[in-house]
């Protein structure tokens, strides 16, 4: 009998020619979706460019003394954000008039320029969608006035400056300005340059009546504030004041935002679920007044989660203090992980993440917790060598001191046998000491172990 094969696909062959098919037709729509996308960026961003050259032109067509927002510096009849329609496509504007300090003829901060006032640069930012940074455009123009330029009575120059905690300036953050006690009130939102800096000359004269915010992505924001009695505690940056005729400079720190993932452990590193605790730190804005004390932006009471985790997320980089919940009386706290000079501190640097273990002791296990003490002033001994011993038991361990001048025994999860132990304690500089514990068998024992230089 002839063999031959049977016309038709097995099950295999149709899974082989689905698959392939599903691919290549994925692969054709995420094409296509790009190319469109593309497409119909370009056409706003066409658009986009044509609104913002159409506003130019109606600014071109004001007098000097016009050309500002109604609520800027200078003031102006310009608004400083408007939605506009065009090609039934909606775009939002954004107009910043400044005074520029032109160094051709020096300048006011060179105590070289009377007149700061040298010309008016004008900054539109049209934008669409979720206006980021491929979803606007931008056009900047420059206006000058015909003859001598002039100061108006009753200004200043106001100057921004935002810098970083190594005092290196942040370029392009948004800096918000309001003043309701000047006439016209001022509320402007403009962007730093490249050195991080913002200057208003024309500024009205004013009393700590200019609040100033910053903010950037990824950077975690700042502010000024009212001063003290008005504010509970003395801030660090107060309202800016501007007095006619003068430079008012204000700086500000912005630094990059930084998480925290804290995680309870004990001394074994197994987790420790459901911990209360309360942490404070990070960005200092005053001092108490009592107590000269920093008072921070940060403070919140919280508990780890069923695995003993938790994140503060986009914090402010800085000290922070983390304080056992009084409820977990059950647990020795014995250090955060990795240590700090300052006890149950975190030194959290700008723009990192920073796990941190929450080291805690169950007051209810058999333990033994030494502490190595300077005999001179009582300060704890860092990396004292330890030894604990009880030769009937057979119990004989030596470990070095953590920077608090602490050791934990037992070093795994075994408890430690009820009886006498021997404790020996040396370190480099003093004299070795000894002493003796006794353990109950059934909680943690402290004892504390004084060397003498």
């Amino acid at each position: 009998m002839g063999s031959g094969r049977v016309g038709g696909f097995t099950l295999i062959e149709a899974a082989v020619f689905l698959f392939i098919f599903s691919v290549i037709s994925v692969t054709f729509y995420e094409a296509w979706n790009l190319g469109m996308r593309h497409i119909m960026n370009s056409k706003y961003r066409l658009g986009a460019t044509a609104v913002a050259t159409q506003q130019m032109e109606i600014i071109r067509s004001l007098i000097f003394d016009d050309i500002g927002t109604t609520s800027g510096i200078p003031t102006g009849t310009l608004s400083q954000d408007q939605t506009i329609v065009a090609n039934s496509n909606q775009y939002q504007l954004h107009t910043v008039v400044q005074f520029v300090d032109d160094a051709t003829d020096g300048t006011a901060g060179a105590g070289t320029d009377i007149a700061p006032n040298d010309y008016k640069k004008v900054t539109l930012t049209v934008s669409w969608g979720g206006a980021s940074a491929s979803e606007q455009v931008g056009m900047t123009s420059i206006f000058s006035l015909d003859g001598v330029e002039s100061v108006a009575a009753g200004t200043g120059i106001l100057s921004v400056n935002i810098l970083n905690g190594a005092g290196v300036g942040v370029a392009n953050a948004s800096v918000h300005i309001v003043n309701a006690a000047v006439a016209p009130a001022v509320n402007l939102t403009a962007s730093t340059d490249a050195n991080g800096n913002l200057t208003f000359p024309g500024a009205p004269a004013s009393v700590q009546g200019y609040e100033i915010s910053v903010s950037k992505g990824g950077y975690y924001p700042n502010m000024t504030y009212d001063p003290y009695p008005t504010s509970v505690f003395n801030p660090v940056n107060t309202h800016a004041s501007i007095v006619a005729g003068s430079l008012t400079a204000a700086t500000i720190v912005a630094d990059e935002q930084s998480d925290i993932e804290l995680h309870s452990k004990d001394p074994f590193d197994v987790d420790i679920p459901d911990i209360d605790f309360s942490i404070s730190g990070g960005l200092v804005i005053g001092t108490d007044i009592a107590t000269s004390a920093p008072v921070y932006d940060f403070t919140q009471t919280s508990v780890t989660d069923g695995s003993g985790a938790l994140t503060f997320p986009d914090r402010s980089a800085g000290v922070y203090a983390l304080t056992l919940d009084a409820s977990e009386s059950g647990y020795e706290y014995l250090r955060l992980d990795p240590e700090e000079t300052t006890f149950g501190t975190i030194n959290l640097t700008p723009g990192t993440t920073e796990s941190v273990k929450l080291v805690l002791a169950d007051k209810a296990l058999s333990s033994a917790l030494v502490s190595a003490k300077n005999g001179t002033d009582n300060s704890p001994i860092a990396g004292a060598s330890v030894r604990l011993f009880n030769a009937t038991l057979g119990y004989d361990t030596t470990i070095a001191a953590d920077i608090y001048g602490q050791a934990y025994f037992p070093t795994s999860n075994t408890p430690l046998v009820a009886g006498t132990y021997d404790i020996e304690v040396s370190a480099s500089g003093f004299t070795t000491a000894t002493d003796t514990m006794t353990l109950a068998g059934t909680v943690l024992t402290k004892k504390t172990v004084t060397l003498s230089p």
